[in-house]
């Protein structure tokens, strides 16, 4: 049995309705009343922090195999972790709306419900795979330790952008449309200091938008596309967090490009007009910095990188050929992502802002 922090009623495989996201003017009015942005967003981060916090992480991930990952000097580990269909049904409350812990205000932190998805949809339960690597604090562009990469460098490339750097590091992506977003919201909000976990921690920096991203696959399988909800946050000044949720825009959202169609028509490629195949993924990424300890001969600090997925790409292929080749795709993504970080100035990575 998985540990309580699979109750989750956002992170799942299981794509959010329209009706069931914060209100927005580019999304359809609702029958029924939307979810408080402050609410869900802070419901989406801390749901987040907990899915990949250290002690549930090694409750619920076993083991996989390590793989190498060049120019990375660190090994990338692999993990994996299965819910079943019956703990689905079980142990997430989809509808709860209630507080969802004693120390947090019920005004601004209330769970959003969700309409418990179709029994076809939750059969086939969620396989995640997980990596997890550690990196020396080092700039990419240090010769004498090659193959690692700054804090600043993590954030300007995983915090900052998120999606649209994800874009410019992986070979396959090529395009992070961005649908709509609500930052000036988030921002106000945060100026305001009222984005303030259920455990009293203050995120900053935050984000969130939805993004229908897009990627090539080989001939004869049709490109996919997913649309995800993604929010971005820093914890602390050593730790930040990146959440995506699958969402179904339908075709009644104007500012979608892929889930509509209008990408048939008014794509600027050949490869952005070609047709989609629409598949699902929620994601979370930690990213955390910590001190080095002469004593046991590291005089630098380090940074961990943990990521874990569950997906279904759809279409004609089968979810155990899927499961086979997802665990050397998600160790590739360390490689893109350090060989990418690279060649970005210095000066851009210098000006973000750590927390």
């Amino acid at each position: 049995m998985a540990t309580n922090t699979t109750q989750s009623n956002l992170i799942r495989l299981a794509p959010l309705q329209l009706g069931e996201l914060p209100e927005h003017p580019s999304l359809p009015c609702a029958d029924s009343a939307r979810p408080n942005l402050l609410s869900f967003l802070l419901t989406l981060l801390d749901d987040g922090a907990d899915f990949l916090a250290p002690d549930s992480f090694s409750a619920n991930f076993r083991h996989h195999s390590i793989k190498s990952a060049p120019p990375s000097e660190a090994k990338v580990e692999v993990l994996t972790y299965s819910v079943a269909a019956k703990e689905l049904e079980a142990i997430v409350d989809w509808g709860s709306s209630k507080n969802t812990t004693g120390n947090a205000n019920p005004a601004t932190y209330a769970r959003p419900g969700r309409s418990k998805p179709p029994l076809r949809v939750l059969s086939a339960g969620e396989h995640w795979c997980a990596r997890r690597s550690v990196h020396k604090d080092i700039s990419s562009k240090d010769t004498k330790s090659p193959g690692n990469a700054s804090w600043k460098e993590f954030i300007f490339g995983l915090r900052d952008n998120h999606s649209k750097h994800e874009e410019d590091f992986t070979p396959t992506l090529y395009d992070a449309h961005c649908v709509c977003t609500w930052n000036e919201e988030v921002k106000d909000l945060e100026a305001q200091e009222k984005i303030v976990g259920k455990s009293g921690q203050k995120y900053s920096c935050v984000t969130m938008s939805i993004y229908e991203m897009c990627h090539a696959t080989p001939p004869p399988t049709s490109p996919r596309c997913f649309p995800v909800l993604v929010a971005t946050a820093s914890i602390t000044s050593d730790e930040f967090l990146a959440v995506t949720v699958p969402v179904n825009l339908g075709t009644s959202v104007h500012d979608a490009f892929y889930s509509s169609g209008r990408n048939t028509r008014e794509g600027k490629t050949s490869q952005q007009r070609k047709s989609v195949v629409l598949g699902v993924y929620t994601a979370l990424e930690m990213v955390r910095r910590k001190e080095g300890d002469a004593n046991v001969g590291k005089n630098w600090g380090e940074v961990e990188w943990v990521m874990a997925t569950a997906s279904d790409a759809k279409g004609n292929l089968p979810m155990w050929m899927q499961k086979m080749s997802v665990p050397g795709m998600i160790s590739k993504d360390v490689s893109y992502f350090l060989k990418w970080v690279k060649t970005v100035p210095e000066n851009e990575v210098d000006s973000v802002k750590v927390a």
